[in-house]
């Protein structure tokens, strides 16, 4: 004769076989889980840009921006043909009071032009100076391909005039290693 202790280990072997069974089928209808896939922006390009500054841009003060730059190895996971284009940037920059006027920030507009002949416009904002935030490059497209799109830059390694602690600012050149519209 089988004790209590043994008539409970057998029932609750045959619920376990039977819950086991039932998650097994439900498994077994259930679609297979797609994986997760990170948003990985509509195009990634590196890319350089030379901005002038006129008159020299000196502590505290303000300057025009004038400028030209490039994008190349552009890539896209979305399909995009674009592979590289020339850039316009125009904007004015404001100077924080430190030598050099290395920190700074411009505010302005500009163009891509695409490689297939299409034209991006779009605003933009530089900050140097880490009173005003973290040092970036930040843009949005606002018409042509990729309208919408916010565009990141990271890093931002830049280079200035050599006399610029005795004239002022007047070149400003950067490599991007990483630009990125979302």
């Amino acid at each position: 004769m089988a004790t209590p202790h043994a008539i409970r280990r057998r029932a609750l072997r045959r619920v376990g076989a039977l819950a086991s069974g039932v998650l097994l089928c439900a498994g077994l209808a259930m679609p297979a889980a797609t994986p997760a896939v990170a948003d990985t922006g509509d195009l990634t390009c590196s890319g350089s840009a030379d901005l002038n500054f006129s008159p020299s841009l000196t502590p505290g003060g303000t300057a025009d921006v004038s400028g030209s730059g490039h994008l190349s190895n552009c890539s896209s996971l979305t399909g995009r043909q674009l592979t590289s284009a020339s850039i316009e940037p125009a904007g004015v920059a404001t100077a924080a009071e430190a030598p050099c006027s290395a920190l700074f920030s411009v505010d302005g507009t500009g163009t891509f032009v695409w490689n297939d002949g299409t034209t991006s416009e779009f605003d933009f904002t530089i900050n140097t100076d880490p009173l005003n935030g973290l040092p970036a490059f930040s843009a949005e497209v606002t018409s042509g391909p990729l309208a919408g799109d916010t565009i990141t830059a990271a890093p931002l390694v830049a280079t200035v005039n050599l006399d610029c602690a005795t004239k002022g600012l007047t070149t400003f050149s950067t490599t991007l290693s990483a630009l990125t519209f979302t």
